[in-house]
């Protein structure tokens, strides 16, 4: 391989998704020659198909405790609205903020609980009970006879923010198809290149100081491939809901019910074709979702309207579902990490930031673990595609 074109950079990242790209993002901006290879659409997966929501950690302290996840979020709303407003490494200001807050609404059986949980000490000062006349659309009426209290968690649209920062790191991010054009070329558990065939047919060695999986659910198959036995990953399945009309009114919320998970979370979009859409998720999604068919978890969907929101117009409305994998490392109860992950294992650094909104500091993280710049590490481009951007889950075929 001693003939080979080779080029050296300080960081390759694979993925290209919310961590991949946001850590590229950081990273650029530290100074670092980058590289991001993705052999999908930007986004695709798992962070497309995210409702947005940038929490806070709220719906982690239910009990009125907080617990370590409500604390490793507590800081990511503001570090969202930061990148919002252009300030620091990350330039979001292209993308849609689609609401500045959730509204947290209780059911009936459960407004004392609801009333006792946002009145403790863990949540003073991270919310604030609506009045009555000041109630959003979805609750102005006398049938609603439960609690309301604003939670200040910005919901995000994904495909905008994808798309920002995609750009900000345009020039460094490729398409490949690994095994025809790409090859990870692997000694003793490290990566050592990665071989790769340009456009125009040269081989091509990329070679880099540390190197980054960034890809989700494909970080299963990039740890086999290096033989990398720990950490494992985990996927934990969602069976999400969308309903789809094109005069439903703004619904950003979380539901408390009698159990640690929201009943149900509601987050508000518009379809390529300018029609409004409800995404839910929450507890509906989850287990008992992931084990009902399309027909099935439709008609759980209906049933929570029915029986909880009645006065809401439905008719006519398209309902149909879409499955998504969330990928984490594996722990000991299957539970969800508390924070975002990142682990060294040689010269790979294992990466999920296991939710969305915990993205920019899971590239602190691996900008801590990749400090400063090699002398020898090379500027270059690469002939190879761009990738494109990947759809929401309501605009897929």
């Amino acid at each position: 391989m001693s003939g080979l074109q080779q080029v050296k950079c300080d960081t390759v990242i694979l993925g290209g998704g919310v961590a991949a790209l946001w850590t590229a993002n950081v990273l650029k901006a530290a100074g670092q020659s980058v590289v991001v290879l993705t052999n999908a659409p930007l986004g695709s997966g798992q962070t497309l198909a995210a409702q947005g929501v940038i929490h806070g950690g709220v719906k982690y302290a239910v009990a009125g405790k907080l617990t370590d996840s409500s604390e490793a979020l507590a800081a990511m709303p503001g570090r969202w609205l930061a990148a919002m407003r252009g300030e620091g490494p990350v330039d979001l200001r292209g993308a849609d903020l689609l609401s500045d807050h959730q509204i947290l609404w209780s059911l009936p059986n459960v407004v004392s609980q609801i009333v006792g949980f946002f009145g403790s000490k863990a949540l003073r000062g991270r919310s604030a009970a609506i009045s009555r006349g000041d109630y959003p659309v979805v609750f102005d009426t006398p049938a609603y006879k439960g609690r309301l209290f604003r939670i200040d968690e910005p919901v995000v649209d994904p495909v905008s923010v994808v798309r920002e920062l995609a750009r900000g790191v345009a020039d460094e991010t490729h398409l490949v198809e690994w095994g025809t054009n790409a090859e990870l070329l692997v000694e003793n558990g490290e990566v050592t290149a990665i071989d790769l065939t340009l456009t125009n047919g040269q081989k091509f060695l990329l070679r880099a100081r540390d190197f980054v999986f960034a890809a989700g659910a494909g970080n299963g198959h990039l740890l086999s491939r290096v033989g990398i036995a720990e950490p494992r990953q985990q996927l934990r399945p969602l069976h999400q809901l969308v309903i789809r009309k094109r005069d439903l009114p703004p619904f950003y919320s979380v539901c408390v019910g009698n159990g640690p998970k929201p009943p149900v979370v509601v987050t508000t979009h518009l379809d390529s074709g300018g029609r409004t859409v409800w995404y839910l998720g929450g507890d509906l999604a989850e287990q008992a979702g992931v084990d009902r068919d399309e027909t099935a978890q439709i008609e759980a969907g209906r049933a929570f309207f029915a029986k909880w929101l009645p006065w809401i117009d439905l008719a006519g409305a398209e309902w149909f579902t879409c499955r998504i994998d969330r990928a984490e490392p594996l722990t000991g109860t299957g539970d969800r990490p508390p924070g975002a992950y990142c682990q060294r294992r040689g010269n790979v650094l294992v990466t999920w930031p296991t939710k969305l909104a915990l993205a920019p500091a899971l590239a602190e993280e691996v900008l801590r673990e990749t400090p400063g710049t090699l002398t020898d590490a090379q500027r270059f481009s690469l002939d190879l595609p761009r990738p494109g951007l990947g759809k929401a889950p309501w605009d897929l075929p």
